[in-house]
This record gives C-alpha cells, structure tokens and sequence, in this order.
C-alpha cells in the first residue's frame, strides 16, 4: 500500500532535520515506536521552517512499504518542531507550525511487531528514509 502526500511550503523536521540533516543521518533513520492495539498514535511529525518560523518549502512523502498489520494516514497537520538547541531555529520549537504527521493505528486484536518504510525528498535536493519499527502491544 503506497500513501503519498506532496504539501507545498511544507517539509519534514526531526531532531532539527533542515538542509544537510540526511546527511547526519547517512540518509536513513530508523525510530522506535509502541501502541496499543487498535489506537491511533503519531509515529512521526515535522516541519521545515526558516529563521524566522515561517515555512521554508514543499516536500515529498510517501510510504514504500508496510505497514503488514495496521493502517497509517499521511496528514497535514500543526506540529511543533523538533530543532537542537544550537539551531538558529530552536526557538520555533516553542510554536506551532505548518507540518505533516504520519499516524499508525493497527488492526484491532493485533499484537506483536509491524513496520512502516517512508521516503522523503525535500524541496532543497535532499532525500531520506525513514523505517518506523512499532511494538504493538
């Protein structure tokens, strides 16, 4: 099942993800995440902004795979970011801003492991993935 969501003026953040966050990630990140079966949680959450909080540009996004034993939604959405505290940006980490939200809920009664593969590609050139391991509990 492929999601995709092409947001104008909107772009991921993680952990400060901006220009050249990819390549401190060597491209690839996988996270960690727990839910409950059957509940809706937030696996991941971003915005790209400029200095002065305002949107810095579009972005790409899309599932490549999974998840085997649930659903996620793509969504755009309000987020707060998620800069270091050396970033000239870390003070918009105290608004909300622009974003996008990617939710995983899985199938009621299931319990174990499930995964989900995302590509992104930025609107400045970078590109990225991200695996999401869930513990579904």
């Amino acid at each position: 099942m492929v999601y995709r969501v092409t947001a104008v003026g909107i772009a991921l953040v993680f952990v400060g993800f901006g220009a050249g966050q990819a390549a401190a990630w060597g491209n690839s990140k996988t996270l960690h995440r727990t839910a409950l079966s059957g509940k809706e949680i937030n696996v991941y959450d971003g915005a790209s902004v400029n200095p002065d909080c305002s949107n810095a540009g579009p972005v790409d996004l899309k599932a490549v795979s999974g998840p085997s034993h649930g659903k996620i939604s793509i969504v755009n959405a309000k987020t707060f970011p998620h800069f270091t505290k050396s970033n000239i940006r870390w003070k918009c980490n105290f608004r909300k801003v622009d974003g996008i939200k990617v939710l995983y809920r899985s199938t009621p009664g299931f319990k174990g492991q499930d995964q989900v593969a995302l590509s992104v590609h930025t609107y400045d050139g970078e590109s990225y993935s991200i695996t999401i391991d869930v513990k579904v509990e």
